[in-house]
């Protein structure tokens, strides 16, 4: 029965930070976004590597969410952040650096980046379902599995069509995640809880 009543509070709380905090997630859902369009256009239009600049990208957003989780009082909402940008970061090094070349491939690397990322988002999910819009961070993580699956597949990459584009275009959806739930939880008189 505790357990039960522990689960209500948290996801009570969860939805009174997403209130009270609604603009901060907007400008973390902004920045996975402008982050997927790098992802996606700079190796198109420029010389640069698209693994470099997925990595790049990568390290910046996990640093970005890391930051985020010390405002998050409340442990499981803490974890979460600080997991997704941990995992951003740390996944973002290991693709720039590419220190297991020849053993692990750096395509393989990103899946293994984003697979968790989608579980992640999805146990999140799970969690918030009680908020109304909780089914985009469903979405998001059910994308980056979708990606990781495809970078698993070795598509036939081109110039305009890259790892990073696959990449890229996973981040475009997180970002959309948090932008529609905090714009749904935006505003004392709106009520986040369904039901």
């Amino acid at each position: 029965m505790n357990s039960g009543k522990d689960r209500d509070d948290d996801r009570g709380f969860i939805a009174a930070s997403f209130r009270s905090h609604w603009l901060l997630f907007i400008l973390v859902g902004g920045l996975l976004i402008v982050a997927g369009g790098v992802a996606i256009a700079v190796p198109a239009v420029s010389s640069l590597a698209p693994n470099e600049v997925l990595g790049l990208v990568l390290m910046f957003v996990g640093i970005v969410q890391i930051t985020q989780s010390a405002k998050m009082r409340r442990e499981s909402l803490f974890v979460w952040h600080l997991a997704l940008g941990l995992l951003a970061a740390i996944g973002g090094v290991l693709i720039r650096l590419d220190p297991f070349a020849g053993i692990v491939t750096i395509t393989l690397l990103m899946a293994i980046v984003f697979s968790v990322h989608g579980l992640t988002q999805i146990a999140f999910a799970a969690k918030v379902r009680s908020l109304k819009g909780w089914f985009w961070f469903l979405a998001s993580g059910c994308i980056a599995l979708l990606a990781a699956g495809l970078l698993v597949m070795k598509l036939p990459y081109d110039h305009s069509f890259t790892p990073a584009t696959v990449g890229g275009i996973s981040l475009l959806f997180a970002g959309c995640a948090y932008v529609a739930v905090a714009l749904r939880a935006r505003g004392p008189r709106m009520s986040v809880l369904t039901g």
